[in-house]
């Protein structure tokens, strides 16, 4: 069974590139790269195999509402509903097979590089990638499919590792504790050998420096470790700190891939799925005050309702930007007590996104707040700012996780405070392939 399970994984790697010379599979099953172009594609292709979950995660959220009148609604109403338990087989399921298609891009390089190629300045940064892939893959999967991480929860059930080229390999999750050590390791060892600091607009899909300090802020913030989630950040705006202003006539969107303040432009947050079966919910819309110029900037009317401008094509896929790194900041420093620290972050960024005198409002405001009340309002930034990039999921998953309510096709249902739908549940074919899942 096992050796069905990974011999499929790599022939759905595969498959997905066939054309591309650099991924030739031995009968074996065995990819063999031998010069630094070709290791250069394996990485290439573990980023192309990236999945598009976290548009599908906004669905799950307070973010849209469902269009009925869609042709994909009824491939999108059970990932709205929450229904991942029994779900109508039009439904698109969530991504677990093509996570480790990603990975396996990753163990070819990390496994066969050293063998073939001396230690230099791009054999490095190949590797280093792919070690930031792999910790990177793992990461998500964790996110969507186990509990948050917490001393208490340390033990839970975290997700399959996959370090290797083994045919025989039992694919058993290990604990969040277990995946999370993975997971830093593999961080810890691809950042020490990366040699770019910053990718330059059109490569910058792939990990520089500056995006493995991002990926080590976001990691310390979801683990509740926040004075190494500030060092992490600081250490990303060492290297770029800029904001996009939205006060400049034709700025760009802060998600644009060539703005001022994208660090990784990888991940594709709005599949055409979910852009045609869906509308902005009240919810978002009303977060956003006056003057705020991200209302106007982000979202259009379309009809009597609001679409989102954010998405739509592959100028918009982000991963990490700067202005997640303020709020990482700026919501740390709360939680360290430092809300001096956490004022400066919150209107440095405030300032690029209010008019003049609306910051200058906000800012009065923010400076009232007790520290309970500051921390809501770092948080509301956040459900403001990354709007639809995926990470709202998560930020409900890691926080309050609160009930929301979503109705579509005569159905209204609740998930409920702390429910434990937060957890998704993986998807049934991987299940069928591998019932170590639920062990």
């Amino acid at each position: 069974m096992k050796k069905i399970i990974y011999f499929g994984m790599i022939m759905a790697a595969s498959a997905l590139t066939s054309c591309d010379k650099y991924l030739d599979i031995k009968p074996v099953g065995t990819v063999i790269p031998a010069s630094e172009s070709d290791f250069r594609g394996l990485m290439t292709s573990s980023y192309a195999n990236f999945p598009a979950h976290k548009s599908y995660l906004s669905l799950r959220t307070d973010e849209l509402v469902l269009d009925e009148s869609s042709t994909d609604a009824a491939r999108t109403k059970d990932i709205y509903l929450w229904n991942d338990q029994n779900p109508d087989p039009t439904t698109i399921p969530y991504p677990y097979l093509t996570f480790y298609s990603s990975i396996f891009y990753t163990n070819q390089v990390i496994s066969t590089i050293d063998d073939k190629l001396a230690s230099n300045p791009t054999v490095d940064q190949i590797k280093g990638e792919a070690y930031l892939m792999r910790a990177y893959s793992h990461f998500e999967l964790l996110n969507l499919y186990s509990e948050v991480y917490s001393a208490n929860n340390a033990g839970l059930r975290g997700v399959s590792l996959s370090t290797k080229i083994d045919l025989e390999q039992r694919f058993v999750p290990t604990t969040i504790g277990e995946s999370y050590a993975q997971i830093l390791t593999d961080m810890e060892k691809g950042t020490s050998l990366l040699t770019v600091d910053d990718q330059v607009k059109g490569a910058n899909y792939r990990f520089s420096k500056r995006a493995a300090y991002a990926m080590a802020a976001r990691v310390r913030l979801y683990r509740g470790e926040w004075q190494a989630a500030v060092d992490a950040a600081k250490k990303a705006l060492t290297i770029n700190d800029k904001l996009v202003d939205l006060n400049v006539g034709g700025s760009q969107l802060p998600n644009d891939f060539e703005s001022a303040e994208m660090i990784m432009a990888l991940e594709k947050v709005s599949v055409p799925e979910v852009r045609s079966s869906s509308f902005i919910s009240f919810s978002l819309l009303s977060a956003y005050s006056d003057g705020d110029l991200r209302k106007g900037r982000y979202f259009q009317k379309s009809g009597g309702d609001f679409v989102s401008l954010k998405g739509g094509d592959n100028r918009f896929n982000v991963s990490f930007r700067n202005a997640e790194l303020y709020l990482t900041l700026a919501e740390c420093y709360v939680r360290l007590g430092n809300t001096a620290e956490a004022l400066k972050y919150l209107s440095a960024l405030k300032k690029n996104r209010f008019t003049a005198d609306a910051c200058a409002k906000e800012t009065k405001a923010d400076a009232s707040l007790s520290t309970a009340q500051l921390l809501d309002a770092v948080l509301l930034e956040r459900k403001r700012e990354l709007a639809l990039e995926g990470l709202r999921w998560y930020d409900l998953k890691r926080t309050t996780r609160p009930a929301i309510t979503h109705s579509s096709f005569g159905r209204t249902v609740t998930l409920q405070q702390n429910d434990p739908r937060y957890v998704i549940r993986y998807p049934q074919e991987a299940i069928n392939n591998n019932p170590d899942l639920l062990k």
